[in-house]
């Protein structure tokens, strides 16, 4: 793994000068809302999940979208992840100038501003990028074409999640032919995420839906071998489904992203991994049947993912019910019996962690509760800021 690059230090040092006046202090005397992340919890998800490697027959490729973190990311690559797994371009050309070698966009690009960017980024790493169009393959070849690159391209498959992916074998073995034949192409593989099961809270049900979806996906990968397509990349899973698709002897990879920092949402599923991230936040008002905070659903992410809404809890009240989640504040019924006043400040679970870091630009990072760091968050949200001009300037 190379040392990280100036986009990363340098946002390292932007943070570090905005929030540092917070390191020393207990989470509790922090500006609020912050957003926390628990480093002894973080190591001891990345630790669980590099000892379970050794059941599994498929590698893990740490997945980015969860956290949004270069520091993140590198730990999870000390700790098992053989490659990374991003959303976006951005994303990836972050964790490429972070020190990832190796990165799969997890995503069709389609816009030809990305797909340029993904050429120019296999300069530097083994990129790899979703296709489930003709089309789009062909403009992908011409970018990696004029930029003299290879890219790896596996071909999405839709497992059940109704999104993108080839609707049907045919489909995708017409597709993975023209990928094949197309200059500047490596055909690498499958994707078949089978995120659908992973909104599925009924323990038994999830693994009926996913052992479905991956007999589906190999099915699909061996018509593909049939007719003269090596498939050695069969990339699929996400945390709560991580151990049974990773325990498929066909299946390669795990894209998995929410088992290093967690929410409440995952915990539902997979309890396994404990909640390395939370937010501190205040009470700003009380009044005699409710107490209402500071942060709201710009910021903590609440989920509502099929008929279970995966709202944020206060740590140590959980048993308090929201009444109304507005842009800045979150407002919970609370009677006589809370303890809770204006002024004080406590520590809040995240509903649903990738929608908080889009709001966040940094982690407070905390060991016993006190801050030691400050961690960047990068690239918020789906826009480019300047990255692709950066990576045309070769910094």
């Amino acid at each position: 793994m190379r040392d990280a690059a100036p986009l990363i230090t340098e946002a390292h040092d932007r943070v570090r000068e905005l929030y540092g006046s917070a390191i020393g202090r207990t989470k509790y005397d922090v500006i609020t809302p912050a957003l926390i992340l628990d480093r002894d919890v973080l190591l001891a998800n990345l630790t669980y999940m590099e000892s379970q490697l050794s059941t599994l027959h498929a590698r893990l490729r740490g997945h980015v979208k969860n956290h949004k973190s270069p520091h993140v990311a590198r730990l999870q690559l000390e700790h098992g992840a053989f490659g990374i797994c991003a959303a976006t371009i951005w994303e990836a050309i972050v964790m490429v100038r972070a020190g990832a070698d190796d990165v799969l966009i997890a995503n069709e690009l389609v816009n030809p501003e990305k797909r340029r960017a993904a050429a120019l980024l296999a300069r530097e790493a083994n990129i790899i990028v979703n296709v489930d169009d003709v089309t789009d393959a062909e403009a992908l070849s011409a970018a990696a074409v004029e930029a003299g690159v290879s890219l790896g391209v596996l071909v999405e498959v839709d497992t059940g999640m109704h999104r993108a992916g080839a609707d049907s074998p045919d489909e995708a073995l017409r597709v993975a032919r023209r990928v094949q034949a197309l200059p500047g192409l490596r055909m690498d593989g499958l994707s078949g995420y089978e995120g659908h099961c992973s909104i599925e809270l009924d323990h038994d049900a999830r693994h009926l839906k996913q052992a479905a979806a991956m007999a589906y996906f190999v099915e699909v990968a061996d018509l593909l071998e049939a007719n003269g397509i090596p498939c050695p990349i069969l990339s699929a899973a996400g945390t709560a489904t991580a151990f049974w698709t990773g325990a498929n002897p066909r299946i390669t990879e795990l894209q998995l992203g929410s088992y290093a920092a967690m929410d409440d949402y995952h915990f539902l599923m997979e309890p396994r991994f404990k909640k390395a991230t939370t937010a501190v936040v205040t009470v700003i008002s009380r009044r005699k049947d409710r107490v209402v905070l500071d942060l709201g659903k710009k910021t903590f992410g609440a989920a509502d993912v099929g008929n279970i809404p995966a709202y944020p809890r206060i740590v140590g009240h959980e048993e308090l019910k929201p009444y109304r989640f507005d842009e800045e504040h979150a407002t919970y019924e609370a009677d006589d019996s809370c303890p809770l006043k204006v002024g004080d400040v406590v520590a809040f679970h995240l509903g649903y962690t990738p929608f908080a870091v889009n709001y966040f630009d940094a982690y407070h990072v905390v060991e016993d509760d006190s801050v030691v760091d400050i961690w960047p968050i990068l690239p918020r949200g789906p826009l480019h800021g300047g990255l692709l001009a950066m990576l045309e300037g070769g910094r």
